[in-house]
């Protein structure tokens, strides 16, 4: 009689633990829209997702930057310039900053201080002081190679570049600048097949990079180097041939975020890991539907803020990791968490009208 009680008992809580939300998804105080601030930025599109526009914020998410392609006389190309941004007010910050022309969509970055701006394009990389709002420096690089794109990295402190080099003849790689002269410092070993394709992020307080490198079995693996010898310190997912879509550092710069896609899991190829980082070990593996292009912390380390490339921005808890929230409000393109109050913000386009886009801040439900 007790082991049929006890079977019954096994039997409802199972079912349950279906039925019932986790205690967690109770607790949650979902994000309403607060405001919603049009922005004035004719896009250059990204082939990846159509219209999305080029756009990054800022790690403490007061800033956000973005790329107008703004049309000159029918014979000329559309002139590039970045807008930075208050987000709190939608209000300009000074004035645009110049970008060269490209065959290829521009890629804006922050420092992690948020003192610095990077604009990557197909032969240079150009990083201003935005403090003053001064050029630092123009990186000149070999034009990347077809169906590739330049992505770009700035250490905290903005002292140090990483982007791709191809030189003439030899393989792809991985490279690191110094911000104040241009000078190449250090080739990452082992990107050969990824330093076209894949992002990559600095350690918020070592000498390394982040990012992905080929293994010997000819797949791809999330490594970690050494800048000062360019050698690969630790593969630390080397069965998975992983691709890095997207980074984020929590404000405590002791987790890392990882949006990633994993060629050799048939099943829930899409992930997004979050590590520990004294001890690379894995705290949680986010199966998310989609390539995720942008990753935010919540002030508090709880909740991480996702951008896939359906459209949709969506809220994760870090300690189960379960999707807490979607959020539709036209097709996002970047996120970040106000690492100050909280709000969180996403600049989105309409869905009907291509070219305009808002900036809209999200708080949490009373």
């Amino acid at each position: 009689m007790l082991r049929i009680g006890g079977i019954v008992s096994a039997i409802v809580a199972y079912f349950a633990w279906l039925i019932v939300p986790p205690l967690e998804t109770i607790q949650y105080k979902k994000y309403d829209v607060q405001s919603k601030q049009q922005l004035t930025m004719p896009m250059m599109s990204l082939a990846d997702v159509g219209s999305r526009p080029i756009v990054s914020f800022s790690a403490q998410g007061d800033r956000a930057a973005f790329l107008s392609a703004i049309p000159q006389s029918d014979d000329e190309d559309a002139a590039l310039s970045i807008s930075v941004i208050d987000t709190k007010t939608a209000k300009p910050i000074g004035q645009t900053l110049s970008v060269s022309q490209s065959r290829t969509p521009p890629e804006i970055v922050f420092s992690r201080d948020g003192n610095f701006l990077a604009a990557a394009v197909a032969t240079e990389v150009r990083l201003w002081d935005l403090r003053d709002q001064g050029l630092v420096s123009t990186i000149t690089v070999p034009d990347v190679r077809l169906q590739s794109r330049r992505h770009v990295a700035i250490s905290n402190d903005g002292t140090l570049v990483a982007t791709s080099v191809q030189e003439p003849d030899q393989d792809p790689a991985l490279w690191v600048f110094e911000s104040a002269t241009g000078n190449a410092l250090q080739k990452m070993q082992r990107t050969a097949g990824t330093a076209n394709h894949e992002r990559f992020v600095f350690h918020p307080r070592k000498n390394q990079l982040i990012g992905t490198c080929d293994t010997e079995s000819g797949t791809t693996s999330l490594c970690v180097w050494d800048i000062e010898t360019g050698k690969v310190d630790q593969e630390l997912l080397p069965n998975d041939d992983s691709q890095t879509l997207a980074f984020a550092l929590n404000q405590e710069h002791n987790r890392l975020a990882v949006a990633m896609f994993h060629g050799a899991r048939q099943y829930d190829p899409f992930s997004t890991m979050i590590f520990d980082l004294n001890s690379w070990e894995s705290q949680i593996d986010i199966s998310n539907d989609d390539y995720v292009f942008w990753l935010a912390f919540s002030p508090d380390g709880k909740h991480l803020s996702l951008v896939d490339g359906t459209g949709m921005a969506s809220i994760w808890s870090t300690e189960s990791g379960l999707r807490l929230q979607n959020i539709k409000h036209g097709p996002p393109s970047a996120t970040a968490f106000s690492q100050v109050d909280g709000a969180l913000h996403l600049i989105v386009n309409e869905e009907d009208q291509a070219n305009s886009v808002s900036l809209v801040t999200l708080r949490p439900g009373e």
